[in-house]
């Protein structure tokens, strides 16, 4: 979902691609062409769902990010039961910062980059506050749609070599329907890899199959932040990717096993975790707080949202 000097990036379901900058480390690309405008409506808070999907993809150039407190259950399972209520803390959705409708990429404030790429049928935007990395979005009809602000990197380090990384949100959303994906997304080059720390979805739980109908390879199961998360790969073959062409690379998914609205997420702790399980990374190009939705309609205030390195 990601592409480097506006190229296109590879999704874990077969279709989109996205876009990075490169340079510093962590680097902050000018602003795009932004309409200063409105935030996306707010969402309603949203309690956990279950059951099965994939992924969407991206293209273009950016960034996303995230931040937050401590987490509800949700249920888990085949027919996407629901499960507790939510303990997230209520919090007042972000008004102005500036609104983004078509695709483009830029700088989100301090040192965040954001994104916004779509592809296909329907429209969707996305309301940057320049407040740490929250956003709002909505979508309606999308065939593929992809907001995130977070840190982009200069490809020259591993993310053992940058630091410690982590990430802290809260939001609430609307429309379930369809694909919907919130968490964790980034690349890594040499070796060329995509990977999603996903803790939040719509009314399907993302598993084993892809959105392509293709298997995902199951690879284990890890424990970080006190929650199991479903670890999976799936080799990509000749598909865009952040280098700015067609490669062979694979994508990496932790999953949480019952979704929350609100918490924290150790992403270097997952990295540490599926190299232990002998998923290679490579040198780090982005880690970015993430909304992606396919085949649908909605709406997302992240009223927390950060991503730090120590």
């Amino acid at each position: 979902m990601n592409s480097a000097a506006g190229a296109a990036g590879a999704s874990p379901s077969g279709s989109g691609a996205p876009g990075t900058s490169s340079a510093g480390a962590p680097t902050t690309p000018g602003a795009a062409g932004a309409v200063t405008g409105g935030g996306a409506p707010g969402a309603s808070g949203s309690t956990g769902t279950a059951g099965l999907s994939s992924s969407g993809g991206s293209n273009s150039a950016g960034s996303t990010a995230s931040g937050g407190a401590s987490a509800g259950s949700a249920g888990s399972g085949a027919a996407g039961a629901a499960g507790a209520a939510s303990t997230c803390p209520t919090a007042t959705p972000l008004s102005g910062g500036k609104k983004y409708c078509s695709n483009s990429t830029g700088n989100a404030g301090g040192n965040y980059t954001y994104e916004l790429w779509a592809e296909g049928n329907g429209s969707g935007c996305m309301n940057v506050f320049g407040v740490d990395a929250n956003f709002s979005a909505n979508w309606n009809g999308v065939e593929d749609f992809l907001a995130r602000i977070g840190l982009t990197f200069d490809r020259s380090k591993t993310p053992a070599q940058i630091g410690t990384l982590s990430a802290d949100f809260a939001e609430t959303k609307t429309g379930d329907t369809g694909l919907v994906y919130v968490g964790i997304y980034g690349w890594t080059v040499d070796p060329l890899r995509e990977y999603y720390i996903l803790d939040d979805w719509g009314s399907t739980k993302p598993a084993g199959i892809a959105s392509d109908g293709t298997p995902r390879d199951s690879v284990g199961q890890i424990t970080v932040d006190g929650a199991v998360y479903d670890v999976w790969k799936k080799t990509r073959t000749n598909k865009p990717a952040i280098t700015g062409d067609n490669k062979t690379f694979d994508q990496y998914f932790s999953i949480r096993q019952s979704a929350r609205q609100c918490g924290h997420i150790s992403i270097s702790e997952h990295f540490s975790k599926w190299i232990g399980l002998g998923l290679q990374l490579g040198k780090l190009v982005e880690a970015k707080l993430l909304l992606e939705a396919q085949d649908s309609t909605g709406t997302i205030d992240f009223t927390t949202a950060t991503v730090v390195v120590k």
